[in-house]
């Protein structure tokens, strides 16, 4: 049977050149050079060991709905595809990410960014300093994202932080997001959305929180239950919200109102093939975005602007 026109295709990146390993992260990943010469990193989807059994994560399924959903909101994100590998290591499936930069510029990370103000991690774990504050000190001397010059850096970022809590992003860490130098400085396309929307439980929990009647265990609950990377951990909504409190209230119903237009991703998640993503997990992540959505337009400043 053929797969519907608009499934995400899944690109077998087997035979593509090896540029290197990527040194960043956890979990290992690979720069590939594809035909056209353009340079994507694959990313292995990872698994997740219990007493009942191993079970493959949805890290990508996650990015690739993730990145749909930044292109519906009008976020600059990196392109994402589905792929896999039949050898090494790495073999099974995963996704690609383009590079966002190009010959002759290069990456600075939030974590090098905030150094230069004073706010030095002591360990990869450590978010003293790393505040909305600081972040939006550091991008005042930033450049937006190309071709996006209608907002500044750090009101393009505030979009970047209702992604996150759109789809329950609790990975925004100190080095998952940079911005490009190329003699000066803007703001890049995000990237790394694979933290998102349920991705890691598996199937048995989601079915049992879909079905249950223990209101502390639905999915809207463990919505609540989200917890960003910033300092003091607050939630990825509440996060937003107080971002979106600090801009001009025209670009706060901006923001909403892109939020307002997107009012599921039920068509997005249909997308995945059924062979990446399960039907309990298509429910589960249409309901943390809902239940997320449902967060950010109930807040008193919630209702845009006429």
């Amino acid at each position: 049977m053929a797969a519907p026109p608009d499934e995400f295709a899944e690109i077998d990146v087997s035979t593509w050149t090896y540029a290197s390993d990527e040194q960043l992260g956890t979990k290992p990943k690979r720069w590939l050079i594809d035909p056209d010469q353009q340079l994507w990193l694959f990313k292995r989807a990872t698994e997740n060991s219990t007493p009942a059994g191993t079970y493959q994560k949805g890290d990508d399924w996650a990015e690739c709905i993730v990145a749909e959903v930044a292109r519906q909101l009008g976020v600059p994100a990196a392109h994402v595809e589905l792929a896999v590998i039949d050898h090494g290591e790495l073999a099974g499936p995963g996704i690609i990410s383009r590079m966002v930069i190009s010959e002759g510029e290069s990456l600075v990370h939030g974590n090098e960014l905030l150094a230069e103000f004073g706010v030095r991690a002591e360990h990869a774990k450590d978010r003293r300093g790393y505040t909305l504050g600081t972040v939006r000190t550091v991008l005042e001397q930033v450049e937006p994202p190309a071709g996006q010059a209608d907002l500044t850096a750090w009101e393009w970022f505030v979009g970047y932080l209702v992604l996150d809590a759109l789809v329950g992003n609790t990975d925004r860490h100190q080095e998952n997001w940079a911005v490009i130098h190329n003699g000066g400085r803007r703001l890049s396309p995000r990237f790394d959305h694979a933290s998102s929307l349920g991705f890691q439980l598996g199937d048995d929990e989601r079915a049992e929180r879909l079905g249950t009647n223990d209101r502390r265990r639905t999915v809207t609950f463990y919505a609540t239950r989200a917890r960003s990377k910033f300092e003091g951990q607050p939630h990825p909504v509440a996060l937003a919200l107080t971002a979106l409190g600090l801009v001009a209230p025209s670009v706060r119903d901006f923001w909403l109102g892109r939020c307002e237009a997107l009012d599921s991703i039920d068509s997005i998640i249909a997308r995945v093939p059924p062979s990446r993503m399960s039907d309990a997990a298509r429910s589960f992540a249409a309901d943390v975005f809902r239940a997320n959505r449902e967060a950010l337009l109930s807040h008193p400043f919630g209702t845009v602007a006429p």
